[in-house]
Parts: C-alpha cells; structure tokens; sequence
C-alpha cells in the first residue's frame, strides 16, 4: 500500500507545486475593462471556436509599419452554439474590425462584443443573460 501512496503523493506535489498549470477558470469581468470599448481592425489569422474560451488572432497594422497581433478571447463553443452565432461566417483571411473590452493588464488583448465582417454582417454575442431570458420567455435570442 504504501508504494502506491508515495508516487501519488509524489505527483500530487509537483503538479500542485508547477507554476505553469493553472487551476483557475478567469473572469471576464476582472480581466477586462467592461466600461472601455475598442475598435481593433485586421486580418484574421487564426480562428479557434473551443472549449473554454475561443480565441480570434489578428494581424493588424501598427502605425508606424509593419503587423502586430491582437488576440481576441471569446465565449466558450458550447455556448456559442447554444446561443446560435454564426462563427462559421468569419473566415482566416478575411478584414474585418471587432469591438472588445480591452484586457486591464496586458497590451494587445481584448474581450469580443461584436465583429463587422467584410459583407457587412454584424456578429454579436448576446451573452448568457440574454440566452437565459430567452428561454424563460420561449423565445429566440434577437440581438
């Protein structure tokens, strides 16, 4: 018994003790400025609808020259699909502008509230509340 206890013990150490695991699910609240918005313009680079967050990567022009990347964190695709937005319009590739709340520590980072897209659609996350309600009232969500 005891040599089944000591390497699980052991391992229990050193993943508690690893600085790079990170055990803690983030709010969007305390990471990003809810009462800023900015518009943040570029060519879509990567694209990752996933669980927990989705992830937008853009390539945008610095005024100066040259290309930087903004990434945009986003809600999670179970609720995205539960919510019914049409993700699968935006394209790698594609200009396209998307206004965020910005990340209240690090440069380059934002929270997605909606996308123009290069047709003129505008894509909106209405968030948990407005699904919620939705489904309260036996409704769709009209964002």
């Amino acid at each position: 018994m005891r040599r089944l206890i000591m390497p699980a013990l052991i391992v229990l150490v050193l993943v508690t003790l690893n600085p790079s695991v990170e055990f803690s699910h983030h709010s969007v609240a305390a990471n990003f400025d809810q009462s800023r918005t900015l518009d943040i313009t570029g060519i879509v680079k990567k694209i990752e609808i996933r669980n927990p967050h989705s992830e937008i990567t853009l390539k945008v022009e610095k005024p100066g020259g040259g290309f930087s990347e903004y990434h945009v964190e986003w809600s999670d695709k179970n609720s995205l699909m539960r919510r019914t937005v049409p993700v699968t319009k935006m394209h790698i590739g594609d200009k396209v502008t998307i206004n965020v709340n910005p990340n209240r520590r690090l440069p380059d980072v934002g929270y997605f509230r909606t996308a123009l897209l290069p047709d003129g659609t505008v894509l909106r996350d209405c968030g948990f509340t407005a699904f919620r309600e939705s489904v309260a009232n036996g409704t769709k969500i009209a964002c």
